[in-house]
């Protein structure tokens, strides 16, 4: 085949897959933004610290489990709980809460959010102290099913400031699941 036919035919093709995409709606939500107002998420989570503990590379694992409520169509309002250990030696627990923008892009949900609240730490089984605590970060959920996403991904940069472990950070690294409903 001729060069000249190869771009023409080239072209031919390109062009009538652009006529084909051009046709075919772009998924959207309503605001661009989930279609349900509540979500409950339950993420395993990998923590990793900074070696503030006197351990270097000190890492647990444990878990969160979340509540999101739409407030307007990208802003919502995010409360977390979450429990992280090693080996009965180290553990922290949290609560923490605070404002969250999610949004769609095409298939996935990614969001970013702001929580503060008061986490507890324990060294050895015995209660060190409470700090107040400030995770920054976010994630992606993948829709799977109407009402069923998996958190393929979340992340956030976790502080406590005050406590015993006052200069201590944390990358806190999860996935897991999210159930959605409710209507906006």
């Amino acid at each position: 085949m001729r060069p000249t036919y190869r771009y023409a035919l080239g072209f031919a093709l390109i062009s009538i897959a652009h006529c084909l995409v051009a046709q075919s709606q772009i998924p959207t939500a309503r605001g661009m933004t989930s279609d349900h107002r509540y979500e409950v998420a339950a993420t395993y989570s990998h923590v990793l610290t900074d070696g503030s503990f006197g351990r270097p590379n000190l890492a647990m694992n444990g878990f969160a489990a979340s509540v999101t409520a739409g407030v307007l169509p990208l802003f919502q309002l995010t409360g977390d709980v979450g429990s992280y250990s090693r080996r009965g030696e180290t553990s922290i627990k949290s609560f923490l809460g605070g404002p969250q923008l999610g949004f769609h892009l095409y298939r996935f949900q990614p969001f970013v959010h702001v929580l503060a609240g008061i986490s507890h730490t324990s060294v050895n089984s015995q209660g060190v102290g409470n700090a107040f605590t400030v995770a920054a970060g976010g994630g992606l959920n993948v829709p799977v099913t109407p009402h069923i996403a998996i958190r393929a991904l979340q992340a956030e940069y976790y502080r406590p400031f005050g406590g015993w472990y006052r200069s201590a950070d944390f990358l806190r690294l999860g996935f897991g699941l999210s159930y959605q409903f409710g209507q906006r």
